[in-house]
């Protein structure tokens, strides 16, 4: 066999091999019902089951002195970490007003030393409900809110 034969050869082969793999990896999206499988995942557990877009939300927010309202970064609320933010807030809330308001102060001593938000004068702690759907298409108003503790910005 010549050195070109063989080139042709291992080339088709190469082919081959990756067509064959492209199916392979794309076999899961032809099953009925669809399943969720390596290496492509329809993330059922996003997709499936939900009856409506809305999410909510506990969250720290800053106003300033028009009113406008932002939301405190997480390390801000207490760690770098978005979920761990999330989850010291849910856990003032359910502790009640009193574990709220001392979290909320906490977050307005730290927002304080941020020049990047010096215009902020109050910090909620609230509870908000988004349409997902409709906040990731710009509509970024709640569709229901719950203001669990405000505090102010003291001078800096």
């Amino acid at each position: 066999m010549s050195p070109r034969a063989r080139w042709v050869d291992r080339r088709a082969y190469a082919y081959a091999v990756t067509a064959g793999l492209v199916l392979l990896m794309l076999a899961p999206l032809f099953r009925r019902p669809p399943v969720d499988s390596f290496p492509l995942s329809t993330y059922p557990m996003f997709s499936w089951g939900r009856r409506d877009a809305r999410t909510t939300v506990e969250r720290a927010v800053g106003v300033d002195a028009r009113g406008g309202r932002r939301s405190i970064p997480p390390r801000l609320v207490g760690s770098e970490e978005v979920l761990q933010a999330r989850a010291t807030l849910a856990q003032s809330i359910r502790q009640g007003a009193r574990a709220a308001r001392a979290l909320c102060r906490g977050i307005a001593s730290r927002v304080a030393g941020q020049p990047g938000h010096a215009d902020i004068v109050t910090v909620e702690i609230r509870t908000d409900t988004f349409d997902a759907i409709a906040f990731f298409d710009g509509h970024e108003a709640p569709l229901d809110s719950k203001l669990h503790a405000t505090c102010r910005v003291r001078a800096r």
